[in-house]
């Protein structure tokens, strides 16, 4: 911190040319936001779930108030269906207003499935917060760094819900600055000391709490009428907020029912799950979820103990409707009644999920045939596959593929591209643990097959370590059923993810083990995808001259399999290299002759993207004006499908071309739009479009220095 002396030594200097606004300020605390103009911001996160019943909470709550006096990271911690994530939840709702928005997480330390890795809330966060998908770096050390610098200095409201331990909570901790982290786990997390925690330990109700509010759930009356009974009911709930609201759950659906009734319910310990205890009277709170399945009918009970197969965080009617083997229709009838019992929790958009104690309850090996089970995970599986491949048939016709279903595709299920890679987003945590379990049941080629339809998710969005983890596994799987096409399938997918990445020697070693299986194999067609990657990587590391043997030899692949797609393809890598290599002629040949192609069969955005690879040859052979025409033209058809990045790369060699020209008033408007585009993209093409802008603010107009060669 500087004195005040200090400050009044400062100076206000602005130095060299400015081209646009600029912002003078004394002192500027926490993150700087610049918007381009006409971008949309994002609203302030606002993700906390609402709370729920909340009773007999005073003391904590006064307590939750003086930790946050003197601490940013308050742990709540407790047993299972103790009410740590209501607490939480009212709490920040009452305190909200006060920051300037809300990022919440359920990192599932306790659901019955692997914890949620690090890189998954940290990329849902940087996306919340503005960054986009090409600048989230793939490393967590990186995404947890940049996570750092975006959130230092404001005042926000982090809550991360059931943690297990404190490796995996600290990846998530915001950067220096008033944001108020809160923790909610089993476990008491005590290496988070050494963060500056502070602890509230969270216990039963406590009976009146628990009358409180089993009062809300069945009315103050019934109470009152059997309070001897209720005030049993409640104990032999262990006064678990939990238990006490599925109990009174059934109470509530049972006007006639006499609250003596449930008290003998509960009280046959014989029912009771032995390893779920809690509290120092080892009151099993498994006994409520038990007596609310008895009290189910046979759908009810059939459907609860099937969804509890889904291996995934939550799902959805239809494939609800699968796991029961029913309609939609009739599913959300089941998935209503269910919740309506406090047996699954409804979320958003139709969504539904089990908390982490019914979960184990649904899945208990006592239940139902295990030959049932095994049934509703392969209808599951099978409904899972079926629709990604729709998905994906619905974002990329065009490309080849491997999987059985394509075939056969399903009638169109998505109204839109959008639609499509919207669902592929939202189930992506599904999919990947539907192809997990698949695989480790036996169903190997449903993993790689859910791997293979994801692509056009991975390609679109670079969710790097959810690409390279979902096709690890599916070169694993494919390995178990021995299906040498599909291992091959499998290591070009993760050939492209690293060469994403610019891990070239990586991606290379990939490509090489992929042609060799596709050759094994006589697969011609995968052998053309092994060769345009090893293509790709040499053209790269600096070799034109092999890449345009490798796109040549991937391209007599597509011409003796009849793809006029893959020809053009191979045709537009073959003039890139060329280009690069300085055989000017050959190169306007081939990407002209893709061009045809790709306008032929209608296929906009490799129009755009060959018409800027076309400019950027015609420029390196001396001919500026057809560049610019060229270029002009992908500017604007990137523009109509809404393709910004693919507008900011023809803007950017449209001011290249402007340069040559000796226009730097031109080139400096390209680069300014080619760099607002790319700014509010996150991508790193940005930075050498503002080293340009810089050198061109630095020399006085006329200056020949300005103009690039």
């Amino acid at each position: 911190m500087q004195s005040p002396d200090e400050r009044d030594r400062w100076t206000n200097e602005l130095t060299g040319r400015i081209a646009g606004s600029s912002v003078q300020a004394g002192s500027i605390a926490g993150g700087v936001h610049i918007t381009a103009p006409g971008a949309t911001p994002l609203p302030a996160p606002a993700q906390l779930p609402p709370p729920g019943l909340f009773a007999n909470r005073l003391n904590e709550l006064e307590e939750l108030e003086a930790l946050a006096e003197n601490a940013g990271l308050l742990v709540i911690t407790g047993p299972g269906g103790v009410g740590k994530t209501t607490l939480a939840l009212h709490w920040l709702h009452r305190i909200k207003d006060g920051y300037e928005g809300q990022l919440f997480v359920d990192l599932r330390g306790f659901s019955g499935t692997e914890p949620l890795p690090p890189d998954e809330p940290l990329e849902r966060f940087l996306r919340a917060l503005g960054a986009s998908p090409e600048s989230i770096p793939p490393g967590v050390d990186e995404q947890s760094a940049l996570f750092r610098s975006m959130t230092a200095g404001r005042r926000l409201i982090l809550m991360l819900d059931n943690a297990v331990s404190a490796a995996q909570v600290r990846p998530l901790l915001p950067g220096a600055g008033p944001s108020l982290v809160v923790v909610t786990s089993r476990h008491r997390l005590t290496g988070l000391v050494v963060n500056g925690a502070r602890f509230l330990d969270v216990d039963p109700l406590g009976v009146p709490g628990a009358l409180e509010l089993l009062g809300h759930l069945i009315g103050a009356d019934r109470i009152d009428a059997e309070s001897d009974h209720a005030r049993s009911l409640v104990t032999l709930c262990g006064t678990l907020p939990l238990a006490v609201c599925a109990s009174g759950a059934r109470l509530a659906a049972r006007q006639r029912w006499p609250i003596a009734r449930a008290v003998a319910e509960l009280g046959d310990e014989a029912r009771r799950l032995a390893a779920l205890r809690t509290g120092e009277g080892d009151i099993s709170v498994s006994a409520v979820f038990n007596t609310s399945y008895q009290a189910l009918d046979e759908e009810h009970a059939t459907a609860y103990r099937l969804l509890g197969v889904h291996p995934g965080p939550d799902f959805g009617v239809a494939a609800a409707a699968a796991l029961i083997g029913t309609g939609e229709d009739r599913a959300a009838d089941l998935l209503h009644g269910l919740a309506d019992a406090n047996l699954l929790i409804e979320g958003n958009g139709d969504r539904y999920g089990f908390h982490d104690l019914v979960r184990l309850h649904a899945r208990d090996a006592s239940f139902g045939a295990p030959a049932d089970r095994e049934a509703a995970f392969a209808r599951l599986a099978d409904w899972y596959l079926t629709t990604a491949v729709a998905a994906d048939l619905t974002l990329m016709p065009g490309r080849w593929h491997l999987g059985d279903r394509y075939a056969d595709p399903p009638d169109e299920l998505f109204a839109s591209r959008a639609a499509a890679l919207e669902w592929l987003e939202q189930e992506r945590p599904n999919l990947a643990a539907v192809a997990q379990e698949a695989h480790e049941t036996g169903l190997h080629a449903i993993a790689w097959q859910l791997a293979e339809a994801m692509w056009p998710l991975f390609l679109q969005r670079k969710h790097y370590p959810s690409w390279i983890r979902m096709y690890e596994l599916g070169a694993t799987a494919a390995e178990s059923c021995g299906d040498l096409k599909a291992q091959a399938r499998m290591l070009e997918g993760l050939g492209i993810a690293h060469l994403n990445l610019q891990d070239f020697r990586t991606a290379n070693g990939l490509y090489e083990s992929a042609l060799t299986l596709e050759r094994q194999s006589g697969h011609r067609l995968g052998e053309g995808s092994a060769l345009e990657g090893l293509g790709v990587v040499a053209l790269a590391t600096g070799a034109p001259s092999r890449a345009v043997e490798l796109f040549a030899q991937a391209r007599d692949v597509h011409v003796d399999q009849g793809r006029p797609r893959g020809i053009a393809l191979m045709d537009r890598h073959i003039g890139e290299a060329l280009s690069v290599a300085g055989r000017h002629a050959e190169a306007d040949d081939a990407l002209t002759g893709a061009l045809e192609t790709f306008r032929r069969l209608d296929e906009p955005y490799h129009v755009a993207r060959t018409l800027t690879c076309l400019g950027q040859a015609r420029l390196r052979a001396g001919r500026p004006d057809e560049a610019a025409a060229a270029l002009r033209e992908a500017r604007d058809i990137a523009r109509e499908m809404d393709a910004p990045h693919v507008e900011a790369g023809a803007l950017h060699e449209l001011a290249r071309v402007a340069g040559h020209q000796g226009d730097p008033a031109a080139e400096r408007l390209f680069l300014e739009q080619a760099l607002a585009i790319y700014a509010e993209l996150g991508s790193p093409q940005a930075s050498p479009v503002r080293e340009r802008l810089a050198e061109l603010q630095a020399v006085p107009p006329g200056d020949a220095a300005s103009r690039p060669s």
